[in-house]
């Protein structure tokens, strides 16, 4: 007798043990093949494919309205927070956050996937603005050129 569901097995498990929301989101996402199927051996295992598709399903819907309603400022931490953990060059942390709409769930509805493709594209601009303005804080400061020492009058 299993004390936990498939989706509560998934959500304790698994999930939890990835960091930031839009780190499990991607990591959901990755378990996708983009037609509706995903794949995780050892849910599948122990709760059968058909449990195991409709739990991470269930998850990865969820994970995706809660990006949606999250506020930009809040998805900016998590994402920064991301960034730092994984150690990630600035190129591979702004594909790795135009990915997560990639695959999104089925179904997902075409004002959905719209608004996370939005927010997405706000939240790229947004790092990539912050990485801007900390390279030119980074930047060493424009020194005026050194006036050229004259002798004293008389000499």
């Amino acid at each position: 007798m299993r004390l936990k569901s498939a989706i509560e097995d998934f959500e304790a498990n698994t999930l939890a043990a990835v960091p930031e929301l839009l780190g499990r989101l991607s990591y959901v996402g990755r378990l996708h093949d983009g037609n509706g199927t995903y794949d995780h051996w050892g849910l599948a295992r122990v709760y059968g494919k058909d449990a195991a598709q409709s739990a991470i399903r269930a998850s990865h819907q969820v994970l995706l309205s809660e990006v949606l309603k999250k506020p930009l400022a809040v998805l900016l931490e998590d994402a920064l927070a991301l960034y730092s953990n994984e150690q990630l060059a600035d190129r591979e942390f702004l594909e790795f956050i135009s990915s997560l709409a990639r695959n999104p769930p089925k179904p997902v509805s075409p004002a959905a996937l719209a608004h996370l493709k939005s927010v997405l594209s706000a939240l790229s601009a947004l790092v990539e603005s912050r990485n801007n303005a900390a390279n030119l804080r980074g930047a060493s400061p424009h020194r005026q050129p050194a006036q050229e020492s004259r002798p004293p009058a008389g000499i």
